[in-house]
């Protein structure tokens, strides 16, 4: 532990901010009755209010002045990008947005799990120490590659075996454990299980976070499709090569087994047959439910997973789809100038490029396309402008200068007639500067369309300009390029701005 990561710690994360929170305890219990008691993976929204205000009805009646805000503010609040407490999200199995534990709220509850169970005064050392000593050992033996050493382990095991069936013949008794040590090993057992469920939280933010991250960069158009794609499968492959995805990959293959299913069922029936554990009931209930638990667990990772899969299905289909488009806008551009040359034709300065090497791919290389996702637009937070914000953005608007068109055309003419090529943006405004601020940036958009010049909307550039105050400000538009021969697609004077 370093002193600055505590700090850290204590002041921005999401876990430390829910304990050090004044209602710790009533939305901590409402957290673990809601999703770990109750084995539930995902509530939904309507579902999560109604219990929420239940169960602070209930509060009021002992505690009146504790959480007295209405329930769904609490949702809002409780998975805001501050709190974190929970994740709110939609799924395409519901109609509505479903909330889950984010892991942060799982740490509090394994925390609060384990020290309340130290307050009580049960920790069961013998069987810790017990399980410390066989995973060393099971370590031990097996990491080595060595068959002497293997054999002689096996040896040793069957003469313990041996041993204890020749003892249970000859009528001496059988070795069974004490009612403690069952409650204990019991106890680490129910422990662990609490623990590996919280334990999917981390593995399903893996997978997410390589699934926004492969999302900004298909927003981000100076990245190629390849450039994307290369990213997110050596990301995926990172992931499933690493120790958690490794782990994640033997943990499905084991529950998923009908054979280990069979296994534990027959385990937990034997186990409701104990005496020792009578009193188990909580303990009980939840490995009765273990097997579903935990299956669905991995089922929602796996659906995870393959929503990566899906997005990456779809950058293929909208990047194929914006080359098509691309090409059909250079041809229209070609049979438009082809036109022009047609009815005076020039003998100069007129060239064909050609391509001479194909790409070809198979056409059985991309499966049948399917229609993309369509997803449910909801409003999630209400919004109340602020007065004064709105009497500003009015006075703002009514300060803007009329645009002198003549004046830009003007502009566009002179520059081009003095260059020897085509002149960007940039550089009409290095010897024109722009008096108008962002308005002017627009009106020299809206007539490099109209008459037919170079507007890049895949390729952004920074254009700076100076403001109504005089401060310089930098703009991100798109590319804009006046030619010296535009197509000539006249389709007005800008009076849409």
């Amino acid at each position: 532990m370093k002193l600055d990561r505590l700090q850290s710690f204590f002041s921005a994360n999401p876990a430390a901010r829910l304990l050090r929170s004044p209602h710790a305890a009533p939305i901590a219990h409402f957290l673990n009755l809601q999703f770990k008691k109750t084995g539930d993976i995902t509530v939904g929204h309507a579902e999560l209010v109604q219990r929420l205000g239940e169960y602070l009805d209930e509060l009021h009646v002992t505690e009146p002045d504790c959480l007295v805000d209405r329930p769904d503010n609490y949702l809002n609040d409780w998975t805001s990008a501050e709190v974190r407490w929970l994740r709110r999200y939609h799924d395409a199995d519901y109609a509505e947005p479903v909330y889950e534990l984010t892991p942060h709220s799982e740490a509090v509850l394994k925390f609060l799990d384990q020290a309340l169970d130290r307050s009580a005064g049960f920790i069961g050392t013998e069987s810790r120490l017990k399980r410390i000593i066989d995973t060393l050992s099971d370590i031990v033996v097996r990491s080595s590659a060595d068959p002497e050493a293997r054999l002689l382990y096996l040896r040793a095991e069957r003469a313990r075996l041996d041993e204890e069936i020749a003892a249970i013949e000859s009528g001496t008794g059988v070795a069974t454990y004490s009612a403690t040590a069952i409650r204990e090993r019991f106890a680490d057992a129910v422990s662990d299980l609490g623990d590996l469920q919280g334990d999917f939280r981390a593995v399903e933010e893996s997978f997410k976070e390589i699934t926004r991250d492969v999302q900004r960069q298909q927003s981000d158009a100076a990245l190629g499709r390849g450039a994307i794609l290369g990213y997110a499968l050596a990301a995926e492959d990172r992931l499933k090569t690493a120790d958690q995805g490794v782990s994640f990959d033997e943990f499905v293959r084991l529950i998923l087994s009908p054979s280990r299913q069979e296994e534990l069922e027959t385990i937990v029936e034997r186990l409701q047959d104990l005496d020792a554990l009578a009193g188990q009931s909580n303990g009980m209930e939840r490995v009765r439910g273990m097997i579903s638990h935990l299956a669905d667990e991995a089922e929602k990772v796996l659906r995870t997973t393959r929503r990566l899969s899906a997005t990456l299905r779809r950058l293929l289909d909208v990047g194929s789809s914006g080359s098509r488009q691309q090409l059909a806008t250079v041809l229209g551009e070609i049979k438009s100038m082809a036109r022009q040359l047609g009815d005076s034709p020039r003998t100069e300065g007129i060239g064909l490029a050609l391509a001479t090497e194909l790409n070809l791919h198979a056409p059985m290389e991309r499966t049948f396309w399917r229609p993309p996702a369509t997803f449910d637009v909801g409003e999630l937070v209400q919004h109340e402008p602020d007065e004064l914000d709105r009497f500003a953005a009015f006075r703002n608007f009514a300060a803007l200068e009329r645009l002198d068109w003549g004046r830009m055309r003007d502009n566009i003419r002179r520059v081009l007639a003095h260059a020897a090529r085509d002149v960007a943006l940039v550089d009409l405004l290095a010897e024109h500067p722009a008096t108008n601020g962002a308005v002017e940036l627009m009106g020299y958009l809206q007539l490099a369309h109209d008459e037919g010049h170079d507007v890049s909307a895949g390729k952004t550039q920074l254009v700076k300009v100076a403001g109504v105050d005089g401060v310089e400000i930098a703009y991100e538009m798109p590319v804009v390029v006046f030619r010296k021969h535009p197509t000539g697609r006249v389709v007005g004077t800008g009076a849409r701005l």
